[in-house]
């Protein structure tokens, strides 16, 4: 009798969406002060999940960061919002020979986190907006560049570094537990297994370290996006919609929340 591996056991609280590829509900990432983000809002995943978390979640907004190649020939969902907002960076320090390492996605994940801070900037504003939920953020796998935008806007909203690594983490476990998945990405086609599971590696330090950085730099990520258009009012009213957080359910001008969690 063959005995099947246990599912994957997800980060802090989230929650795997079963029949939809590298697919998960962000619940229960935790933010301190006993907070975490709260079911049924945020999920994300690979683009080719958006249709069964239509029927499973129903979905009001997808923001997909995949380019018009990535999606050419499907058409957009019916009743629900697409922000199409491509996020292309170069990707030669991952695709040039030889097996992907940690520091060459790091490398990578510091170009997305410029290209993104816009994106994310606004994803933190359609959290505030509980009409625009539940959301799902995709990218063609849901590894890499969906990882960076969610990170960004939870971050700035005080999800802990801790809990943002172990989900990132997870997207590596997934595609090694569900070797199927990868038929979504057409790049994977012919690779050996071992260079397989490199390129679908997500070591959770690497995005870890990503953010750290970006703290030490700006002061906070928070900070960091609001160079890019997001306002301090608007973070109050998401951390209110996506964690419950009733000290920040105020008007602009109010009490704001600590800049950096350093757990």
């Amino acid at each position: 009798m063959t005995v099947s591996s246990p599912p994957p056991r997800p980060a802090t609280g989230s929650r795997v969406v079963p029949g939809a590829p590298n697919t998960r509900d962000l619940a229960g990432l935790r933010a301190g002060s006993g907070l975490c983000v709260r079911p049924g809002l945020m999920y994300r995943g690979a683009g080719a999940a958006v249709g069964p978390l239509i029927d499973h979640a129903g979905l009001r907004v997808v923001v997909d960061l995949r380019d018009g190649r990535e999606t050419a020939g499907g058409d957009p969902p019916p009743d629900v919002t697409v922000l199409s907002r491509p996020l292309v960076a170069d990707r030669s320090v991952i695709k040039a020979g030889g097996t992907p390492q940690p520091s060459h996605y790091l490398a990578y994940y510091r170009q997305l986190a410029r290209l993104a801070a816009p994106t994310a900037a606004e994803l933190v504003g359609v959290l505030a907006e509980p009409e625009h939920l539940p959301l799902m953020v995709c990218c063609s796998a849901g590894k890499d560049r969906t990882s960076v935008v969610c990170a960004l806007a939870l971050r700035a909203v005080g999800v802990r570094l801790a809990d943002l690594a172990r989900d990132h983490a997870l997207t590596g476990r997934l595609f090694r537990r569900d070797p199927a998945a990868t038929r979504l990405l057409p790049w994977a086609r012919g690779l050996a297994p071992r260079e397989l599971a490199a390129r679908t590696a997500t070591p959770g330090h690497t995005l870890r370290t990503l953010l750290s950085g970006l703290e030490h730099e700006h002061g906070s990520v928070r900070r960091f996006l609001m160079d890019h258009g997001l306002r301090p009012d608007t973070v109050r009213r998401a951390r209110h919609v996506v964690l419950g957080d009733p000290r920040t359910a105020v008007a602009d001008g109010g009490p704001s929340q600590p800049d950096s969690d350093r757990s």
